[in-house]
């Protein structure tokens, strides 16, 4: 536990059942918060040009507030697995094993190789 997460985030949530699990928690994450910001983002763009799905920049803001308050969840969701996943991974891969396994992905092409690639090179 992360002394600085609200107790909640460990009650309402389940860890991981392993490290894979929580690389998918974790990705599903980051896209999550991605997805939060783009709709801020598409809202606030609306609301300039006069398209908007709100009756007033009150009632935006009031959503906006909303918005953020589930990024703000998510964020301590990721925090918590990338804490859990620190804990729980074994020990880092040195440079020439993370070139292998680089060569091997350059070879496969997976579908999510951008993914595997940035999380082999952190």
């Amino acid at each position: 536990m992360i002394e600085n997460l609200p107790p909640w985030i460990y009650s309402d949530n389940e860890l991981p059942k392993s490290v894979q699990d929580c690389e998918a928690k974790i990705s599903a994450l980051e896209f999550t918060i991605k997805d939060i910001e783009l709709q801020i983002e598409i809202r606030e763009l609306e609301l300039r040009t006069g398209n908007s799905r709100h009756n007033s920049s009150f009632d935006f803001e009031k959503w906006k507030v909303q918005a953020l308050r589930a990024k703000q969840t998510h964020f301590y969701l990721l925090n918590a697995y990338t804490y859990w996943m620190i804990k729980n991974s074994s020990a880092p891969i040195d440079t020439n094993e993370k070139l292998r396994m680089l060569i091997e992905l350059l070879i496969e092409e997976p579908a999510d190789f951008t993914l595997k690639a940035a999380r082999l090179l952190k």
